[in-house]
């Protein structure tokens, strides 16, 4: 009888799978739920492995989990699965804000002259370890004196990194450019001219 050998086979990860698992741990962790073992009870149907897989990137998951997993844990199911928009379903939170913009200023530090991301650092007040916690943990807070101190390093008005940029949106920058130049606008009115510009486009709109 041929003795046949059978070779244990390693599963290899996905490698967008496997940011979307660090997101659904970062989710699962920020909804108070320390461990995949305490989450899983919220989820009383799913194997006992599947939860553990799709953090560790393993397995792709499905859109329908997603959506569970993200009203569970009070996310948005389009920024666990795409790392784009808001990270809360509800609300574009001040500390998501504060994230994403200074992921895009450091982003434009280091597309500069190598000396422009020390000068960064330096202007910050932070070591690269120290900021590289800041940009690869959307949850970890950045309070007041941090956010100012990167608004003056970078030349940002006070309270830049408090606002919603549409250069600094991952997800509007996926938009034409006509319909960014146009929330662009939108975004720098005041209360009344928005109004007004709203009417207008409404007006062309009945009209075209």
């Amino acid at each position: 009888m041929t003795k046949i050998n059978s070779a244990r086979h390693s599963r290899t990860k996905d490698p967008m799978a496997v940011k979307i698992g660090k997101r659904i741990a970062q989710a699962r962790k920020m909804a108070g739920f320390k461990t995949a073992k305490a989450f899983r009870q919220q989820l009383p149907k799913w194997p006992e492995n599947r939860l553990s897989w799709y953090e560790a990137g393993y397995s792709m998951p499905h859109p329908g989990h997603l959506e569970i997993i993200a009203k569970i844990t009070g996310t948005s199911a389009c920024w666990i699965m795409f790392g784009l928009g808001p990270i809360r379903s509800g609300e574009r939170d001040l500390q998501a804000v504060r994230h994403q913009n200074l992921v895009y200023l450091f982003r434009e530090a280091e597309a500069g002259k190598a000396e422009t991301v020390s000068r960064f650092l330096l202007g910050i007040k932070l070591e690269a370890r120290q900021l590289a916690s800041y940009i690869d943990n959307p949850f970890k807070h950045i309070g007041e004196r941090l956010a100012r101190r990167i608004e003056k390093a970078c030349g940002r008005p006070r309270k830049w990194l408090d606002e919603q940029h549409i250069e600094s949106d991952g997800l509007c920058v996926s938009f034409p450019d006509d319909l960014r130049e146009l929330m662009t606008l939108y975004s720098e009115m005041d209360v009344k001219g928005r109004q007004v510009l709203i009417e207008l486009a409404q007006t062309i709109f009945k009209h075209s």
